[in-house]
């Protein structure tokens, strides 16, 4: 291959891609476009979807043009979730080679995603078998242990895979995660830590722009000194962990020093509302801070290792969007006397790692929405096209989302005018919680570790009932649970 296409110029892309586009095609052209969209892609999902069709492309011009483009193809096609594409590329590949460890890595997610965990389990334990001692395969197979509820199990290989590579952020992360579930909070705030080690993309801009100006808070003295605690990972990880910075604001008072919230976002107004008065909300790198620390890393740095306690309503709708809000649910509501109100939560981000998952297709859920006396109301934008087929079913269920102007302010008065929310594991769940308003949540076999593992109820949400699958993909029992939960409601 010339250093032309190992290596290609700004303005080189647009002539490759027009010779790989061209009716008479070659396979090398369709190989020399694709290996440059995947060099310069990055993180780019689009860039690598481009380049992964190119390089189909070109094995399907000519299967022998380039010794490794099959395992080129698999391994792209794992990295954008194109889960028919690795199936059928590890096939040839294993048809090829039985003892290709990678191959067997990458079908196994994808016989995962589908939930066939047998299937998926097997390959993973002959990977293991092909490369003993391979952390890489060990943590595979720890994580498809762990989604089967073999939460013991999975603990042991991943500290397997530490003790064949101790600094692995990864598996420190995983395991710390399974710590927590499990009530060890010493240990998992601990190891939680290990998130800030992860490379590239993962990492908060907040975090590396406050690293390059200030130390990281390990619970040092805050007399004399500035604290900027800032926002990270996803809005149901804030919404569980702004509730700490009271505490810590405590303690900066009595120590004489000053914490300030780092944020933006669509939930400044709501956090801004409730914050102490002594803690100041930053959008921007206003104030140079001696310390920086992230929001998730409260719990461990003020020794928060029991969760008792911690579920009352921490924050508030704010009250001239609670009347507005008023009015629309009446008017949905009020010409049916006795009528009860119900959000719905349904899915989540399809971009979320475990969507698939934690989301309820919208034919499993209609058992839920005939419930006489109660009106639904989709909590969700962007699901109008579902609620209309919904109530085409003459099922009555409502989307009042398109008043959401004021980011999760409007959400959280919605929240406040309804007798209950039912919902799956995203932002809204912690929202309802934090709120303190009657949440049944749905979530699937193996949850986020905010839920524990058992219980039907959470420490940290007095609010919230868990309702959870008994095998993955199980949502009809859940569904069957929730409504006679709101049965009882409207009997009521």
């Amino acid at each position: 291959m010339s250093q032309l296409f190992l290596e290609p110029a700004d303005d080189v892309l647009p002539a490759l891609r027009a010779r790989a586009s061209a009716p008479h095609a070659t396979a090398q052209d369709c190989l020399a476009v694709g290996q440059a969209l995947l060099q310069r892609a990055g993180r780019n999902k689009a860039l690598q979807r481009e380049a992964l069709m190119a390089l189909v492309r070109a094995y399907q011009a000519d299967p022998s043009c380039d010794s490794a483009l099959l395992h080129t193809i698999a391994q792209t096609a794992f990295v954008v979730r194109d889960w028919a594409l690795v199936e059928s590329a590890t096939a040839l590949l294993l048809a090829q080679n039985s003892a290709d460890a990678n191959a067997l890595v990458w079908r196994a997610a994808a016989v995962q995603h589908r939930d066939d965990f047998a299937t998926a389990e097997q390959l993973l334990r002959d990977a293991v078998r092909v490369v003993p001692g391979n952390p890489v395969a060990l943590h595979k197979l720890a994580l498809c242990i762990k989604e089967q509820a073999r939460f013991a199990q999975a603990e042991a290989l991943l500290r397997e895979v530490l003790a064949l590579s101790p600094d692995n952020a990864h598996a420190l992360f995983d395991l710390s995660e399974l710590e927590i579930r499990s009530g060890r909070f010493t240990e998992g705030w601990a190891r939680y830590e290990s998130r800030l080690a992860f490379a590239g993309g993962e990492l908060n801009n907040a975090q590396q722009a406050l690293a390059a100006i200030s130390a990281p808070w390990q619970g040092e003295s805050l007399a004399d000194k500035t604290l900027v605690v800032y926002g990270e990972q996803g809005n149901g990880d804030c919404l569980w962990a702004v509730r700490f910075l009271p505490l810590l604001a405590e303690r900066a008072r009595r120590e004489g020093g000053t914490v300030i919230f780092g944020h933006d976002g669509p939930l400044r107004a709501l956090f801004e509302r409730t914050l102490p008065a002594d803690v100041r909300l930053e959008t921007s790198l206003e104030t140079r801070p001696d310390f920086h620390c992230g929001l998730m890393s409260l719990p461990l740095r003020l020794g928060i290792v029991d969760p008792g306690g911690w579920g009352a309503p921490y924050l508030s709708a704010d009250p001239s969007h609670v009347q507005i809000w008023q009015r629309r649910v009446q008017a949905c509501v009020g010409g049916k006397p006795g009528n009860r109100s119900v959000g719905l939560v349904w899915n989540g981000n399809p971009d979320h790692i475990r969507d698939t998952r934690r989301s309820v297709p919208a034919q499993q859920l209609e058992p839920l929405l005939d419930v006489p006396g109660v009106t639904y109301f989709a909590l969700s934008p962007g699901r109008g096209e579902t609620v209309a087929q919904w109530r085409a079913k003459g099922l009555d269920v409502v989307d009042l989302t398109h008043h959401f102007q004021s980011g999760f302010d409007d959400v959280a008065a919605l929240l406040a005018n309804l007798d209950l929310t039912v919902t799956i594991d995203s932002g809204p769940a912690h929202l309802a919680g934090a709120l303190g308003v009657p949440t049944c949540l749905m979530i699937d076999h193996v949850s986020a570790w905010f839920w524990g593992s058992e219980s039907a109820v959470t420490p940290w949400y007095d609010s919230i009932e868990l309702f959870r699958q008994p095998a993955v993909g199980a949502w009809a029992p859940v569904v069957e649970e929730v409504r006679a939960r709101i049965e009882r409601m409207a009997r009521g």
